[in-house]
Order: structure tokens, then C-alpha cells, then sequence
């Protein structure tokens, strides 16, 4: 019999046995949670940058447009959680 591992990428396995493909729902899973993380920060980082240009790109406050930014973000996914949660038990 013939086992052959696939890594295709750091955080990602795909394991081949006799043709048959299976992914270890683990790595699938912590894939997906590195991806939600990238484009959290990536919205985050975002919405920084805009309020860096809003405040005429003054220097110096970097840090507190950082944090406001992810307060926005965070209120932002709570609404819509909220909102899903009402839509579902219609």
C-alpha cells in the first residue's frame, strides 16, 4: 500500500491513501480562524489609516486611531451578530 502526505501550505495538510483525499478538519479549522484574524486586523488597519487621514495626518496618534478603529470594528461585528441572531428566529 502507498501513503503520500501533501503539505500545501504551513497550516494546511491534505493526506492521499489509495486515491482517496481527506483533509484533518483540525488544520482546516485553525486555517480558517488565521484567515478571520488576518482580515479583522486588515479592517482594522483600514479604518486606522482613514482616521489618520481625516485628522489631516497630523503624527502622533497612531495608537489612539488604532484603538478607536477597533472599537468600530468590534461594534460593528456585534451588530451584525445581533442582527443575524434576530433574523434566525423569524
Amino acid at each position: 500500500m502507498w501513503h503520500k502526505a501533501l503539505q500545501t501550505d504551513s497550516s494546511q495538510m491534505e493526506t492521499t491513501n489509495q486515491g482517496e483525499n481527506s483533509m484533518k478538519p483540525e488544520l482546516l479549522t485553525k486555517r480558517d480562524a488565521d484567515a478571520a484574524i488576518t482580515t479583522h486586523e486588515e479592517n482594522v488597519r483600514a479604518r486606522a489609516y482613514e482616521l489618520y487621514e481625516v485628522h489631516g495626518k497630523i503624527d502622533g496618534h497612531a495608537e489612539e486611531d488604532w484603538f478607536q478603529a477597533e472599537g468600530e470594528i468590534a461594534g460593528s461585528s456585534e451588530r451584525k451578530a445581533v442582527l443575524a441572531s434576530a433574523a434566525r428566529s423569524l
